[in-house]
């Protein structure tokens, strides 16, 4: 079994270790925090030894890979220092908050022969998997434009490390939005431009809470993406083609509905979020790679791709210009 040690023991890198407790393949060993007090009641009961420096879990040999669950602005120097140490890297999204950024740390991970993915667990979805094989198939004729959605409330983030510009640019962009723009590299393809507006309207933290961006895609298509991050949790990609249109409801709902037939409507069932199936499924995939038996299903490139997105988009929310992929 893949050893892994989790850096950061939030609420999400909680999820990530309760998500692997039944998988054959990889488990937690270590735990690294900056408040291992706040958390040694978790660590105790799953059975992770806990520590607060990083450091000396790169040099336990015994640790196979590191998986990042830290504060945005940390996960470059982060990614950096495991590559250094040998360590192959599990990073939440975003990656790193620039594509520059980006660029250096897959190329150190490259260099040393090192594995690196990325914590999209909604491409493990079956929805997500079901919208994507009907556009594998052409079951939606010619794609035309994507729409998609995620949002929740961010405004319990005050006095927490979200609770920043610097940390959430463009709203929920970096902790919401950035799922969006992965299901639409991996639906839709690469992404040529986008125009973002980006406003604070409701809560009271200074980040902002109303994104909304306008992006046109190498292909042709378009889209459209939202986060509002100021209301209850809700995620929603809905694909439009010549011959009809699909849906992805959150991790477990999902709509097909061509011209000449009624929709049909999926359920599946044990997907409810925070959707530790399709966390367990993300981690696992990333030992398969290891291992060398398969790849993982979000290469290098559309980690970088998805950054130069995401930086285009901060970019454009603070100039209100057109931004083109190709000049980040």
């Amino acid at each position: 079994m893949l050893n892994l040690a989790i850096v950061g023991l939030g609420r999400w890198g909680q999820n990530l270790v309760d998500s692997i407790e039944s998988s054959q393949t990889v488990y937690f060993s270590t735990a690294v925090t900056r408040t291992p007090s706040k958390v040694s009641d978790f660590c105790v009961q799953k059975n992770i030894s806990l520590t607060d420096d990083y450091q000396s879990v790169l040099d336990d040999d015994n640790i196979d890979a590191v998986v990042i669950a830290t504060p945005h602005s940390l996960h470059f120097d982060q990614i950096m220092m495991a590559a250094s140490a040998g360590k192959h890297v599990f990073c939440e999204k975003p990656f790193t908050l620039t594509a520059d950024q980006a660029g250096t740390a897959l190329a150190s991970l490259s260099e040393q022969g090192l594995k690196v993915a990325i914590g999209h667990n909604r491409r493990f979805a079956p929805n997500t998997l079901a919208l994507k094989n009907a556009l594998r198939s052409n079951s939606l004729g010619q794609p035309i434009h994507i729409d998609g959605v995620f949002n929740a409330n961010l405004g319990t983030s005050a006095g927490k490390w979200r609770d920043s510009r610097t940390e959430s640019p463009a709203g929920g962009m970096t902790s919401l939005g950035i799922h969006v723009i992965d299901a639409f590299i991996h639906l839709f393809g690469k992404v040529s431009s986008v125009n973002a507006q980006s406003r604070r309207i409701a809560i009271d933290i200074d980040i902002d809470d109303s994104t909304l961006v306008r992006l046109n895609f190498e292909n042709g298509c378009s889209g459209h993406l939202t986060t509002i991050a100021a209301t209850n949790s809700f995620w929603q990609i809905r694909a439009f083609g010549t011959e009809g249109w699909a849906e992805c409801t959150n991790l477990d709902k999902y709509v097909f509905h061509t011209m000449d037939k009624d929709p049909v409507l999926s359920n599946y069932s044990g997907f409810e979020y925070p959707g530790l199936l399709t966390i367990k499924s993300a981690l696992e995939s990333f030992a398969t790679d290891i291992r060398g038996e398969a790849p993982f299903p979000i290469s290098p490139e559309e980690i970088h791709h998805a950054t130069a997105v995401l930086e285009a988009i901060t970019i454009s929310a603070k100039t209100g210009k057109k931004i083109e992929i190709a000049n980040i």
